[in-house]
């Protein structure tokens, strides 16, 4: 009996960019001891957001309390010195300010009817008939069997559309690619079917799209912010003027008070009038800076078609084909060496030893830094469903 193709919705990145990266991860199944901290950060940030979207219009715990929760329970794995200790300790910090400016930004989102939340899905998809390496491929009904996790579903009651929810954790927030994304392209092709057939979702529901959920990884400007939203200057003297004299307006007094107020406020030195602004309670704002931040959160909403979804099934047959050639031999793994690439990669040492040629140390580096583990073992079925 021929065994079924696994695929894994974030294994694809790499399997189109270093095939030698994928062959390690996803086919040898090698993890690292310990996990990077930009990928252990990310990950406590989506289960803070995942236990406060819980399904309905209630809230969760909040995403604070979750994240420390997932710090405390890999602590063990990412410290392992006084410089990660320091680096374990800004992260923390920076995942609160991040996520507690999150909820104050956001409030509950009230109308955001969560439908599901990290639901992992398995989908048999079948291979189309081709020909490919100069063979004629066969078709086959459960070839591939394509598994993943979605962040969560959600209808917005204020327009009644479903949408995929994908958050997003980014030093910066770049928005162009994403109409061409493949991972949560992939995830909103194949969840109108799996919500439909496990019925949480009515025989006629569509989700409309992708909603990604961007929360930008930068501490708090720190600067007051105005009405407007704008960071502001230290306030100078005409700032203070300003806000008495408006204040001495609102609170009732006269023509000629004003009158005196405003031949009266300009000649007082600053030290004054801040005096003056504090017993009357005044917070004085400056100028706006000309230095704003981009955003720290964004939400970028991407429709997509029916015809979209037949072209990103397709995509995942054609990648398909790749990752069974791959394994079986008939395709060589290949390198693609990149210096951003790399720089992140678990690997880059022991691909290192591996361009050497000296199969002895590799072997060695792999047992001493890697646990073997099933990438798939998350979505396996369980005996008794």
């Amino acid at each position: 009996m021929t065994t079924q193709l696994e695929m894994r919705t974030s294994e694809r990145g790499s399997l189109k960019s270093c095939a030698q990266q994928w062959y390690w991860s996803q086919v040898e199944g090698l993890a690292p001891r310990r996990a990077a901290n930009p990928l252990w950060f990310g990950s406590a940030v989506h289960e803070g957001l995942a236990s406060w979207y819980r399904p309905g219009l209630e809230r969760g715990p909040h995403p604070v309390e979750t994240f420390d929760k997932f710090l405390q329970g890999e602590r063990a794995m990412i410290v392992t010195n006084n410089d990660e200790e320091a680096e374990y300790v800004n992260a923390r910090d920076l995942g609160h300010d991040m996520l507690n400016r999150y909820v104050e930004h956001y409030g509950r989102d009230d109308t955001w009817d969560v439908i599901a939340t990290e639901k992992t899905f398995r989908v048999n998809i079948a291979r189309p008939a081709r020909q490919m390496f100069g063979l004629d491929i066969p078709a086959q009904k459960r070839w591939l069997r394509y598994v993943g996790t979605w962040d969560g579903v959600y209808r917005d009651l204020t327009t009644g559309e479903i949408w995929l929810m994908e958050h997003k954790t980014a030093a910066s927030i770049v928005v162009a690619h994403l109409p061409l994304d493949d991972q949560a392209g992939s995830y909103w092709a194949l969840a109108t079917v799996v919500l439909r057939k496990s019925g949480i979702l009515g025989p006629k529901e569509e989700i409309a799209g992708i909603m990604y959920n961007f929360l930008r990884k930068a501490p708090n400007d720190g600067r007051p912010q105005n009405s407007e939203g704008q960071y502001t200057n230290l306030p100078k003297k005409p700032n203070y003027v300003e806000a008495l004299f408006n204040h001495y307006g609102e609170s009732g007094a006269d023509s000629d008070e004003m009158r005196d107020w405003e031949g009266e406020l300009p000649k007082m030195t600053l030290a004054s009038l801040q005096d003056m602004a504090a017993i009357q309670g005044l917070h004085v704002l400056g100028d706006p800076s000309k230095s704003q931040p981009p955003p720290y959160f964004e939400r970028y909403p991407v429709y997509r078609s029916k015809g979209e979804r037949a072209r990103m099934i397709r995509r995942i047959q054609d990648e398909a084909f790749f990752a069974e050639a791959y394994r079986s031999g008939d395709l060589p793994v290949t390198k693609a060496p990149d210096k951003q690439r790399c720089r992140w990669c678990p690997f880059e040492r022991m691909c290192q030893l591996d361009e050497s040629g000296d199969q002895f140390a590799v072997e060695e580096f792999k047992e001493s830094q890697f646990l073997v583990r099933n990438p798939y073992a998350d979505h396996v079925k369980k005996s008794a469903e």
